[in-house]
Order: structure tokens, then C-alpha cells, then sequence
């Protein structure tokens, strides 16, 4: 639970009142104490509408120097948490594979960092963001084991949508200790809260070329249950595949994200189906049939 710290401005002294003020701000400051730092984001400055781009993440221990070696090799075990402001309408791939990397390589260790609205609602609340954007908060699906900490890294994926324009991400990274959610440490030392962060979102130059009959091949055509799709020129576009019955019911589902794809539809029953491709408002159909 937050601890809640109610200050009347009214009551008692000023001497009283810059005390209470003071005990604010330190506590304010407790929440967020962490003991991480960014060493690397490698954030592209350029990407596409209605397409993705990877975000590779390195952190490290912060430069407190009060925090030793023997201390970080007492006993450090915590769920670590992430968070990354992004535009309203965009949005990040769940289930962000992270490697924790201990100075004692018997305690290295790895996991999974899941989307958790609590999280997001914590990054919103302390650390708010500027308009027209919102936090993206992750939590580890275990205890993460940061004994000796050297360093720990992860890549998230950000999927846009149609705007175009200069947009600004800022990443955070933290702990969840005894005393509180830590989203990040940006006080003293630290360097788990990074400055906003440029990229410049331009139109999907060459989605209507791309989702053409020249450019896109599906076969065999009949499929005796395994559907090949390749995309010529493909550039890390979103491509969104639904595959159709006869009936107009969407029966399998996907997302593309690479040129050549092999699709199992053995599970399907014999018949004709419309694999259809999707990217904003461009689409492409094609007929198949399924023996």
C-alpha cells in the first residue's frame, strides 16, 4: 500500500508546516529509490506508420557509492518492473524477454517482463505523462534474482498506428521491494528514468505496393494444410492476416511480421477460404482452396 501523507497548510506553525513539507519530499524520494541505471537504449530516430520498430536495453547498477560490492552481494531478490511512455494509440508486444546478468554467474537468470495495469497506473501517478501519451507498464513473472548485479537487458517491441509526426518515449526501469513499488530511480544516483527520447513516425511509403498481387505470393494454391505467404519488399510493416470460411467467419488470425512466412492450416476443415492482408486501410485478398 501507498503511504498517503496528509498536509493541512493551515495548521500549526510554519516551523511545523516547512517540517512536514521536508518529510514529503523525502518520502516522495524513498518511493522511488531504486538501484538501476540505463547503460545503453538504442531507440531508431526514424519508423513507420502502422509498423513496428525494437528498442534493445541494457541497464546496470547506479553510481551510488555508498553501495558497495559486499553489499550488492547480500541477498537481492525483487520483481523488477519497466515502464515506457508512449503516444495514445500505439502500443508494446506483451511478454518482453529479459536476461539478468550477476558478477556470480551461477545467479544469472532469466524470465519474462508481462503488462500490468497497476504498474502503468503507478508510472501514470508519479510520473505523469505529457499529454496525449500514456505509461506502458511491465512487472516480472517471477522473483528476479539480482544478487551481484552486473547488468540486465530486454528489447521491447513499440507498434504504432497511423500518426505521423516527431514523437517523444521515455523508458523506466525499477524494483518492487518491502516498502513499495519502485518504478524508477531518478533520485540521487540513479538513472532508471530516461530524458524523452526522439523518433520521427513518417507515412508507410509502399503499403499499397507492398499488399499488391506483384508483390505478394500465396501457395500452394490448393494447400493440402501448410500455406506459404511471402511479401516482396516487405519493411517491418504490421501486416494483420485473417483467414475467412466460406460463411465470412474469420476462422485463424495472425499477425505477419517477417517476409516469408509458413502458415499450418492442416487444422482447418476442406473447403475454399479468403486469406486476406491487412495494414491500416490497405488490404489484399486472395482465394484459396484447402483439401
Amino acid at each position: 500500500m501507498k503511504k498517503i501523507v496528509t498536509l493541512n497548510p493551515f495548521a500549526g506553525s510554519k516551523k511545523s508546516t516547512i517540517m512536514a513539507l521536508a518529510i514529503i519530499l523525502f518520502v516522495s524520494a524513498a518511493v522511488f529509490m531504486g538501484c538501476y541505471k540505463f547503460r545503453h537504449i538504442y531507440q531508431p530516430t526514424d519508423g513507420y506508420t502502422n509498423s513496428y520498430f525494437d528498442v534493445p536495453i541494457v541497464c546496470q547498477r547506479d553510481d551510488d557509492p555508498s553501495l558497495t560490492d559486499d553489499m550488492w552481494a547480500n541477498t537481492l531478490q525483487n520483481i523488477g518492473l519497466f515502464g515506457v511512455m508512449i503516444p495514445d494509440g500505439w502500443n508494446v508486444g506483451d511478454s518482453i524477454a529479459y536476461t539478468i546478468i550477476s558478477k556470480n554467474s551461477s545467479l544469472n537468470n532469466t524470465g519474462y517482463l508481462i503488462h500490468n495495469l497497476a504498474n502503468s497506473k503507478t508510472l501514470k501517478d508519479s510520473i505523469p505523462p505529457l499529454p496525449g501519451y500514456h505509461w506502458w507498464g511491465a512487472v516480472t513473472d517471477r522473483i528476479a534474482e539480482l544478487t551481484s548485479l552486473d547488468s540486465f537487458y530486454f528489447t521491447p517491441r513499440i507498434i504504432t498506428d497511423g500518426k505521423v509526426g516527431t514523437f517523444f518515449l521515455r523508458y523506466a526501469v525499477g524494483d518492487k521491494d518491502y516498502w513499495d513499488r519502485n518504478p524508477a530511480d531518478r533520485y540521487n544516483y540513479g538513472g532508471g528514468l530516461s530524458d524523452p527520447i526522439s523518433i520521427n513516425i513518417t507515412s508507410g511509403v509502399g503499403v499499397p505496393e507492398l499488399l499488391s498481387s506483384a508483390n505478394i505470393s500465396v501457395y500452394p494454391n490448393p494447400s493440402l494444410g501448410q500455406l506459404h505467404i511471402d511479401l516482396k519488399g516487405y519493411k517491418k510493416e504490421v501486416i494483420r492476416m485473417n483467414i475467412v470460411d466460406a460463411a465470412g467467419k474469420v476462422v485463424m488470425s495472425r499477425e505477419i511480421l517477417q517476409p516469408n512466412n509458413e502458415i499450418n492450416i492442416a487444422s482447418l476443415a476442406a473447403g475454399s477460404y479468403i486469406v486476406e492482408l491487412r495494414n491500416g486501410q490497405y488490404r489484399h485478398s486472395t482465394k484459396i482452396l484447402l483439401k
